[in-house]
């Protein structure tokens, strides 16, 4: 894997939240709605299932220890079979209406761990923007069976250790579980994949390393591609390809992320935040922000205490 993509991978935090695990029996077609907000993700502690998302994608089989994230939050269906009527699900979205069956390895029955991930906002937005509809992480992957393999028995473990489940363990093994499964796609994908070969190109990271460390020097997309050793139409178009956004679309999502970021960490003014994340006016910040997160900051700052 190529320092880029390392570098990114590292400032990427994840926050999960295993939601319910239960064991089904067949035959069983659930339908889940779209958020786009939420990764939604389904590990198979025992048995296997079907995930399938609409239109043209084909199903896919999942079989025990595998794991099926689908990053942008699109309504898809896991059945135990192709062919299955689905219903549709409401599932909780806060910890407080988690539940967890007892995994009963002996019952024949397929166990499902689900929830979804948040990823921070301080997450690059040149790792959201890349990431395929589905995601699969296989246990039977080389690569992958030894990670997968522990990860899975803890969890099993502790959804057996009835009545003392703990939801913060199982959040945090499956977010392990989303790291492994995002960076083992990247490294697969590297060769096929034309943003990540463009993502992964050394002048792309010097760019994105200065936007990083600098997000208060007034980027230009001029200056931008003078670092590139580009003309600005040449480096505009590579890096909408690597990124999926322009550079100055980047770089004001970039700002708004350290933003968010020093709300939720920091007692830092209003007006420090705003000039700490590359905005002279504070005014100029709260609009940006408020497009971008769809709160002001003042309000963001408040529901982050809470």
């Amino acid at each position: 894997m190529t320092d880029v993509i390392l570098d990114l991978l590292n400032m990427m935090r994840v926050r999960s939240t295993a939601y319910i695990g239960k064991n089904l029996h067949a035959p069983w077609g659930v339908y889940i709605d779209e958020h786009p907000n939420l990764a939604r993700f389904h590990i198979v502690i025992a048995g296997s299932t079907w995930i399938k998302l609409p239109d043209e994608n084909a199903p896919v089989k999942l079989n025990k220890g595998d794991i099926a994230i689908i990053p942008n939050g699109r309504a898809h269906s896991y059945l135990d079979e192709v062919s299955r009527e689905t219903k549709t699900a409401s599932f909780p979205t806060g910890e407080e209406n988690s539940y967890f069956q007892p995994f009963e390895p002996e019952s024949g029955a397929t166990h499902l761990l689900c929830g979804y991930f948040e990823m921070s906002n301080g997450t690059p937005p040149a790792i959201t923007a890349c990431l395929p509809e589905l995601l699969i992480g296989r246990a039977s992957d080389s690569v992958l069976s030894k990670k997968f393999g522990m990860v899975i028995d803890l969890i099993s473990a502790e959804l057996a250790d009835v009545p003392d489940q703990s939801q913060l363990v199982l959040n945090r093994m499956t977010e392990m579980l989303c790291i492994y499964t995002i960076q083992d796609w990247m490294d697969r994908s590297m060769d096929e994949d034309d943003q990540l070969m463009a993502l992964a190109d050394p002048k792309t990271k010097l760019v994105l390393d200065n936007i990083h460390e600098n997000p208060s020097t007034p980027w230009t997309v001029n200056s931008l591609a003078k670092l590139y050793g580009q003309s600005r139409t040449a480096f505009a178009s590579h890096f909408k390809v690597a990124t999926g956004m322009s550079p100055m679309n980047y770089v004001r999502r970039w700002r708004i992320n350290l933003a968010c970021r020093m709300l939720e960490e920091n007692a830092l003014s209003i007006d420090e935040i705003a000039f700490k994340s590359g905005y002279a006016d504070t005014n100029a910040f709260n609009r940006a922000f408020k497009r971008e997160t769809g709160s002001s900051p003042g309000a963001y700052k408040r529901l982050a205490r809470v």
